[in-house]
């Protein structure tokens, strides 16, 4: 099979001849691992996307204090400053561009090619799926959230307070940035996306971050609207979510989600399989980092993966394989868990 029907029959429920592999070739990974993960994963080589060798970050002088550990500052494009730590692991905001629920209305998005593409602009969007979907799947993230972008806008608590006060202000707020949303939404699929994916965090450890009361009043209403035009094109819809959000699985589906990404240990993985075969969701399956990845050894990366394999049955359709290498895993847990989605 090619990786396209690979990718088209596994999400469509049938028997693929081996389990769809999803690469996501982190910076991280390459800066930690150099030519070693370039040449690991032009060895074996995903079905999402063609691989090309990615250079190795070289970080400046300037990202380390003078105890050589890495601390940056950096604004990002919605004007929210992030401290880092460690370099690839996600930063903590601070100095929040909206201070008060009266600044709501004045804020000004950013600007982004999606959202303006007509014309000649348009047609190179066109012209790239075009020659994409010649061997792939084109599965184009869209960039809508709300939790991740916007409360980074105004601090997570003030967010969440103003999220349950239901205010006009927030309201208002939410409506726009759906609107922005739209628009980016709206040019990939005049463009020719096959697919789009959303990505918020709605869950914890062990629970929702939100109740889902909450969720379906001032949330799911605007994912509809989102999503609505997706469906109408006929086109997948897939999301991502950290934390254990099993109680809006139903929402997602009725909302027209046909794929998840799901943060694995947040599940039991016997509860999840049956959970996405009661909703019809097609699975990304990202193994443990948080502890397997990270601490575990090698032959512990590759007892994860073969009990995942036998619950999950890639092969058979509706799930496939998701890769990152993320920061601090050693190479040979990397090498193990790409050898050994690779040899089902």
């Amino acid at each position: 099979m090619t990786s396209k029907e690979r990718v088209r029959f596994m999400l469509a429920g049938k028997s693929t001849d081996r389990p769809a592999v999803q690469y996501y070739y982190s910076p991280v990974g390459f800066y930690e691992h150099g030519e070693k993960l370039n040449d690991l994963y032009e060895l074996y080589p995903g079905d999402f996307e063609k691989f090309t060798r990615k250079p190795i970050p070289v970080l400046p002088k300037e990202d380390f204090d003078e105890n050589g550990r890495y601390h940056v500052f950096r604004d990002n494009e919605w004007g929210v400053t992030y401290e880092y730590r460690v370099y690839g692991m996600m930063g903590h905001a601070m100095g929040f561009p909206i201070k008060s629920i009266s600044e709501f209305k004045d804020y000004k998005f950013p600007s982004s090619p999606n959202y303006t593409y007509d014309g000649d602009a348009l047609q190179n969007l066109r012209n790239h799926f075009e020659n994409f979907k010649k061997e792939y799947f084109a599965l184009s993230g869209c960039g809508a959230s709300y939790l991740e972008n916007v409360s980074p806008l105004r601090g997570f608590d003030n967010f969440m307070m103003d999220l349950y006060d239901d205010s006009p202000e927030v309201n208002i707020f939410l409506d726009r940035i759906t609107d922005y949303y739209l628009k980016n939404i709206t040019a990939l699929i005049k463009a020719g996306a096959e697919g789009i994916a959303f990505g918020d965090d709605f869950g914890t450890q062990y629970d929702l971050i939100i109740s889902k009361d909450l969720f379906r009043h001032a949330l799911k209403p605007r994912f509809k609207r989102l999503m609505d035009p997706i469906r109408e094109a006929g086109l997948h819809i897939h999301f991502h979510s950290c934390g254990r959000i099993i109680e809006l699985f139903d929402d997602l589906y009725d909302l027209g989600v046909n794929s998840i990404w799901p943060q694995m240990p947040a599940y039991d993985m016997r509860e999840l399989h049956d959970a996405c075969k009661e909703y019809d969701f097609s699975i990304a399956l990202h193994p443990d980092r948080a502890m397997t990845m990270t601490h575990g050894t090698p032959d512990e990366v590759r007892e994860l993966i073969g009990n995942i394999n036998e619950v999950f049955k890639p092969k058979d359709g509706g799930a496939w394989f998701y890769i990152e290498a993320d920061t601090g895993f050693p190479f040979e847990n990397i090498k193990a868990l790409v050898e050994s989605v690779n040899n089902f």
